[in-house]
């Protein structure tokens, strides 16, 4: 299989793990590369220019992290990652809904503030805005498991980019028992493997 990612991304970041979770990383051929500079490389797997972007076993691409994740998880081995159905399911589906909702918000308002100008547009200002909510509202439900489903890792993952990305948000001070749990969940291998670059 061969994965385009880029270090910074915390979509690729996710499928990186996941990969490193079900046993599958050693079997990713990694490519690096710009999606801001559209490279030849990355347009002939995705016309979006985004990563991650995987060629699968069949020879075929797939893109967006979610459905990367889920073809990962089912090529790996058990248990999976994703319940498949239950209460269990229900509640892995909460946590990688605010767990990805955190992601798209902080990428969004990143993103906003390096192409958008001085981080004073309205838009910034609302990502910026739902970012903390978010952790709030992710602090507030069950603490999430340090044997990690989905949306624990996806939870990890967006913690992480604000870590890297985002430092002037003070979520930490705020969430206190969610920052305990992501110190303990980052000491796993397929977080220290992942740790973002800049």
């Amino acid at each position: 299989m061969k994965l385009y990612l880029n270090k910074a991304s915390p979509y690729a970041r996710l499928v990186l793990v996941v990969a490193h979770e079900k046993g599958l990383a050693k079997d990713l051929e990694l490519v690096w590369t710009d999606p801001w500079a559209s490279e030849e490389k990355l347009l002939a797997v995705t016309p979006f220019s985004k990563v991650p972007a995987l060629i699968a076993h069949d020879g075929l691409p797939l893109v967006e992290s979610a459905c990367i994740c889920d073809y990962l998880d089912e090529r790996g081995g058990a248990p999976r990652l994703m319940p498949p159905s239950g209460a269990d399911r229900v509640a892995a589906l909460r946590k990688l809904g605010l767990g990805r909702g955190l992601i798209d918000a902080s990428f969004g308002a990143v993103i906003q503030k390096r192409f958008g100008g001085d981080g004073n547009s309205v838009l910034f200002e609302r990502w910026r805005a739902s970012v903390l909510r978010a952790v709030m509202a992710i602090d507030r439900n069950p603490t999430p498991s340090l044997s990690p489903d989905l949306g624990d890792l996806v939870i990890a993952v967006a913690l992480g980019y604000l870590d890297f990305r985002m430092a002037d948000v003070k979520w930490r001070a705020e969430a206190t028992r969610l920052s305990a749990w992501h110190d303990r969940v980052c000491a796993r291998e397929s977080m220290i493997a992942t740790a973002p670059e800049q």
